[in-house]
């Protein structure tokens, strides 16, 4: 039992630079622990997702962790088109050296509830601000796994699973609507897509099922240019070129599409709800989609 307290002096002897150094970083983990304004960073982000996205962001509760991280937990976003939208957790890790120079880089994580494989229904990436007020350029990168598109978008999308990738920076100190006016690209692919009520004038086709859409945008000054956008199933395939005009809340962007449908036996029937003109399964079809995006019409 004596062991001990004798040893100690002669390994603090021989690896006391070693000791001293674990010692000095453990005490500036729980002193950043300690004194890390978490409560106001997780408000601040809240704020800034509220703002950015024009949808309202709650979260039932909050916590953090080691070294410096934090967690939200049964978040709902809501707003007047999407209905609630709920996410089982959200979870940011703080960048500690960068905090320490008084930038912010946080890892984000977000996982949608319900997701039967591990790794699935995921969202991951980073956001990089000059400062911890968010003031001044931002910039956030993204990868989707396997998010389920009927846990977003419903009514209008019964089932469906996105993967991609995307970035976006703006400034912030140029005001309310400095998101929609930064710059950015993303690139997305969609499988087992159904799509319900595809308005078109006052009636609206049942719905639409794609095995395949692969999509990319290029966004800057509040205006996306879709540079790629396509599609493929069982009632056709369709290819797209054009621009989505962004508004605030996102629901209400503009769609300015030129679309050219090759229409499989199913889609011919199902197309005539739109006051299109009678076409042969397999004969090309040019037409234009345009107004907000959860109200477009068919333009011929």
């Amino acid at each position: 039992m004596m062991t001990w307290p004798i040893g100690w002096p002669e390994t603090l002897k021989l690896k006391g630079p070693l000791g001293w150094g674990l010692a000095s970083l453990a005490c500036f983990i729980v002193f950043l622990f300690l004194t890390f304004p978490y409560g106001p960073l997780q408000n601040r982000l809240l704020t800034e997702l509220n703002r950015a996205s024009g949808w309202e962001v709650r979260a039932a509760d909050w916590s953090v962790g080691l070294p410096a991280a934090i967690e939200w937990r049964d978040v709902v976003l809501a707003g007047p088109t999407i209905g609630a939208i709920p996410v089982e957790a959200v979870r940011t890790t703080i960048g500690v050296f960068q905090a320490f120079l008084g930038r912010l880089v946080l890892d984000y994580a977000v996982q949608l509830p319900g997701v039967a494989q591990a790794g699935d229904g995921r969202a991951t990436g980073s956001l990089t601000a000059a400062s911890w007020s968010l003031r001044g350029p931002v910039v956030v990168k993204g990868h989707l796994q396997q998010m389920d598109l009927a846990a977003v978008l419903k009514p209008y999308v019964t089932r469906g699973m996105v993967q991609g990738d995307f970035i976006h920076r703006w400034d912030s100190a140029q005001g309310d609507n400095a998101a929609l006016k930064g710059e950015g690209t993303a690139k997305v692919e969609i499988k087992d897509l159904v799509v319900e009520r595809i308005a078109g004038g006052t009636s609206s086709i049942p719905s639409l099922t794609f095995g395949r859409i692969q999509a990319a945008l290029t966004c800057r000054d509040a205006a996306c240019d879709v540079t790629e956008l396509k599609g493929e199933g069982v009632d056709g395939s369709f290819t797209a070129q054009g621009r989505v005009t962004l508004r605030q809340p996102l629901q209400q962007s503009l769609l300015d599409l030129t679309i050219t449908v090759i229409p499989g036996a199913g889609f011919a029937q199902k197309a005539a709800s739109l006051s299109l003109p009678p076409f042969q399964p397999g004969t090309p079809l040019t037409f234009k989609l345009v107004g907000p995006i959860m109200n477009a019409r068919v333009a011929l």
